[in-house]
């Protein structure tokens, strides 16, 4: 990852085999409320993301910038390992969810309590 800086624009060249577009995307949308983001694409191997200032302040700590987000994209590039190793998982249990299932309708033994209690008794 290399860095360039200015006043009031923080240019970023990150690695894209590391880091896909999608984890890219994840990680910078956060900055939008501070930040005007840019994403463009150097080469096939190399993305150049261009933060800038939305709001006119004394003077922006780059370096803390800087080292949070080489945090976040470490945090979004594991929640995307996640995502894809349980992908098949989470796509098994809505098909389970969403599954025709034939209940049925009275249970086949009868229902009894020993105290003497009767569940049909109970008015619906």
């Amino acid at each position: 990852m290399e860095t360039h800086q200015n006043d009031d624009v923080l240019n970023v060249t990150i690695d894209a085999e590391i880091y896909p577009e999608v984890v890219l995307l994840k990680c910078l949308y956060w900055y939008t409320n501070n930040f005007e983001v840019e994403i463009g694409k150097l080469n096939n191997l190399q993305y150049k993301i261009t933060l800038k200032a939305l709001h006119q302040t004394e003077t922006l700590d780059w370096d803390n910038i800087v080292l949070k987000l080489k945090q976040d994209l470490i945090d979004f590039k594991l929640r995307q390992f996640i995502t894809n190793e349980t992908q098949t998982i989470r796509e098994l249990i809505i098909a389970k969810a969403f599954a025709y299932y034939d209940h049925e309708k009275d249970p086949i033994s009868e229902i009894s309590d020993p105290v003497g209690f009767s569940p049909q008794s109970i008015k619906v």
